[in-house]
């Protein structure tokens, strides 16, 4: 397992900011605030820099510079955008003053973008804005980290923690976006879901406490502590403790977590259960790559048997896939989609009572999911030869902090690409498929999500989200009975919470050309009857195409009973055969619906999740579909992606951002606890008359010359291996030269 060698670093558009260009944003804007006076803001006593990203140049001035398209189409499409197709680097910068209260974003311009990475000019201030105090920007690590400090202190909590015999200095907090909370406007809160450790290293989750302290992110202060009641006590829609002060005691009994251990690593499991060991029947399985790989990384452009895809992150989104492009041979170079991302999510839970109505986190828009990856170890989150990619974020104080290993780029093989047997002469013909696979990992808290974009030989693009980690969980009372409505005791007075992973996906396509438009496409019986002369036999079916002409009447919802699915096309380009229209497929078959009813707070909060499929027009500005600050934002009917598909913007072969919205929604398991087996998500881009026919059919058939009979005795097989290593370094193939087959011919054949 080696580490691919990359090129060296080169400057795109498209390209996150360096460690250089974060320092020198943080101090333009530090100088900024404390050389003047400031028209409408207080003093800024204290700032804390909550984000510094990448303000992506507009996408009509990235496609000139990359010389995608002619000049008299881009001017055509974007003539009415008002954006100039000048290339500036700039940085959006979120911060907030503690003291006051207050928070800004500013718009920071750097002046140059040279090669040289370490050495950046002056930036340029070209706005900075107060927000109102309704808005408050994402919650950082570091926040989360410190309710962790102050819980562990207050004696608002020692109190709650004395009360039920746990040992405060051993308390775990997990800091939450509280949602929405009427009780403290204009403040920066926290919920903090409070959990008992037995020891250094034991799961804190299986020790859930009855109690969550609300915290002021600001100040540190603990404004109150809330007791959810037991499933025995119908909850009032009110809070269980005072608006603002810490209730010696609350309206309810109290009761300690649950203490029995639950644990998921090896060396905290044998503590609990000595007779514990671990299997040690799995023989080694190595994925080797002997030649090296096959893609090209130059600068985050990466090039890989036709594809070519620019490799962005943010700590917003995470990975950002743009400028995706196809070689088509002598169709030349083919666009097909600009950018690609996940740009919100939500995870809304089914407790009903107070205070548990609040969780419902958004982990890209309330945290930044990007800056919650991992730093992906070799041979463990991936296998093979590697490419990894850091990550640089802004810390509070304004420095930089990287991720190393944040994005993984590799291969992986796919199974069969296409196989046939004639059986008239028993002769096969089959290749292998193989995906190209770029990945992060995040995470949140209690739970972890692989994000991977897998990129095929047969010209699709799968975007797959891989759910684990450990499932929120609630403690009851001794002898109190689950809630079997919203929740499943996943081991004794440990409940989880019915909930949903609801991922918008955002597309913006150029399939073949910047005005593309979106068919739904459904598989529906015929409409004649058995019997009839048009459908004698009643076996008959078809398809039928409705096209999206407008925002309002693209909004969609999936329909597993009609195989539903929606292309995207190009009207301006035919298939020569079929003279429909080229464009690519989506489809998904992971895509429940919002179980939480329309008025309710996550429905407000999450429009992007009320439908399945949105199509809206392009803007530069509408990324995230729950608007840029979604913390403790109430939402609303017309709020986020739901305001612009309000418009009701002609969406016809136009330039367009498709928004399907996929999940899972889970009902926890006995065999979720104490650790969650992953769950696998999927929505495909599938090319639909795009090719003229199967673009993989100039794969080769080959075999795996290492490849062996499981009964072989592993030193032979070894000495084999290596053998028929030197054989492919001679160009020669062993077992093709011994079967009478030249390289290059079908090699495969039933036994």
């Amino acid at each position: 397992m080696a580490i691919a060698e990359r090129s060296e670093s080169f400057n795109h558009p498209l390209d996150p900011l360096t460690a250089a260009e974060i320092f020198a944003v943080s101090a333009a804007v530090r100088e900024h605030v404390v050389s003047r006076a400031l028209p409408g803001i207080k003093p800024i006593q204290r700032l804390y820099f909550n984000s510094i990203s990448l303000r992506e140049p507009s996408k009509y001035a990235v496609l000139l510079w990359s010389g995608l398209f002619q000049p008299k189409e881009v001017e055509r499409v974007s003539a009415k955008s008002g954006k100039t197709h000048q290339i500036t680097r700039e940085a959006d910068v979120h911060l907030i003053c503690p003291i006051s209260g207050q928070s800004f974003e500013a718009i920071v311009e750097i002046p140059s973008n040279l090669p040289d990475l370490t050495t950046v000019p002056e930036p340029i201030i070209k706005s900075f804005l107060l927000l109102d105090s309704d808005f408050q920007p994402s919650l950082q690590p570091e926040e989360l980290l410190w309710a962790e400090e102050i819980c562990q202190k207050d004696l608002k909590v020692k109190a709650a923690c004395d009360a039920v015999g746990v040992d405060q200095k051993l308390l775990a907090i997990d800091g939450w976006c509280i949602g929405y909370d009427e009780r403290f406007p204009g403040k920066r809160l926290q919920q903090c879901f409070a959990f008992a450790r037995l020891r250094p290293g034991d799961n804190l989750y299986a020790h859930p406490c009855d109690f969550i302290p609300v915290m002021d992110s600001h100040t540190g202060e603990i404004l109150t502590i809330d007791y959810p009641p037991t499933n025995q006590v119908v909850g009032e829609p009110v809070p269980a403790s005072s608006a603002h002060a810490y209730q010696a005691n609350p309206s309810r009994e109290r009761f300690p977590p649950p203490m029995a251990g639950h644990n998921y690593l090896p060396e905290q499991i044998v503590i609990d259960e000595p007779s514990f060991k671990l299997r040690d029947t799995l023989k080694p399985l190595h994925v080797i790559q002997p030649a090296g790989v096959s893609y090209k990384l130059e600068g985050r452009v990466l090039k890989w048997q036709n594809w070519s895809v620019h490799v962005g992150f943010n700590y917003r989104e995470g990975l950002v896939l743009s400028n995706i492009t196809y070689d088509d041979g002598p169709h030349g170079i083919r666009p097909l989609f600009y950018r690609l991302s996940i740009a919100e999510m939500v995870v809304p839970y089914a407790k009903t009572i107070f205070p548990h109505h609040r969780k419902h986190a958004f982990d890209t828009g309330e945290y930044g999911i990007g800056a919650l990856a991992n730093s992906l170890a070799l041979g463990c989150d991936c296998l093979g030869s590697i490419t990894y990619l850091d990550a640089d974020f802004v810390n509070r104080a304004g420095g930089c902090d990287t991720i190393k290993s944040a994005i993984c780029i590799h291969e992986e093989d796919a199974g069969i690409l296409h196989k046939h047997t004639d059986f008239r002469d028993m002769k096969a013909h089959v290749a292998r498929n193989r995906k190209l696979v770029i990945s992060s990992i995040c995470t949140v808290a209690n739970y972890e999500y692989g994000f991977y974009f897998n990129f095929a030989l047969d010209g699709s693009i799968e975007l797959e989200v891989k759910a684990t980690g450990i499932v929120n969980a609630y403690c009851l009372k001794e002898g109190e009975a689950s809630d079997p409505s919203h929740e499943v005791e996943v081991a004794p007075r440990i409940a989880a919470q019915h909930h949903q992973h609801l991922f918008s996906y955002r597309i913006d396509p150029m399939i073949d050309g910047l005005t593309n438009r979106v068919v739904q496409v459904d598989s529906v019986p015929d409409d004649d009857e058995v019997g009839s002369p048009a459908n004698y036999y009643g076996n008959g079916f078809k398809t039928v195409k409705t096209i999206f002409k407008s925002a309002k009447n693209a909004v969609a919802d999936y329909d597993a009973a009609k195989a539903r699915c929606w292309i995207i096309e190009n009207p301006g380009k035919q298939h020569y055969a079929t003279g429909g229209n080229v464009g690519y497929k989506l489809m998904s078959k992971d895509m429940p619906p919002l179980m939480a009813k329309p008025g309710s707070m996550v429905w407000k909060r999450a429009p992007f999740a009320r439908h399945n499929m949105f199509v809206t027009a392009h803007s530069d500005d509408e990324i995230f579909p729950s608007e840029i600050h979604i913390n403790q934002h109430p939402g609303g009917q017309n709020f986020g992606l739901a305001n612009w598909v309000d418009r009701d913007d002609p969406i016809d072969d136009k330039d367009i951002v498709c928004w399907p919205c996929f999940g899972v929604t889970h009902i926890s398991r006995p065999e979720d606890w104490p650790i969650m087996p992953v769950e696998i998500l999927r929505v495909h881009l599938k090319p639909s008359g795009f090719f003229e026919r199967n673009p993989g059919l100039d794969v080769p058939s080959a075999s795996d010359v290492r490849s062996r009979h499981a009964t072989e005795a592993i030193s032979n097989g070894l000495d084999k291996i290596q053998l028929e290593h030197r054989n492919i370094v001679n160009g020669i193939h062993g077992n093709h030269k011994q079967n009478g087959i030249s390289n290059g011919a079908q090699c495969c054949s039933p036994a």
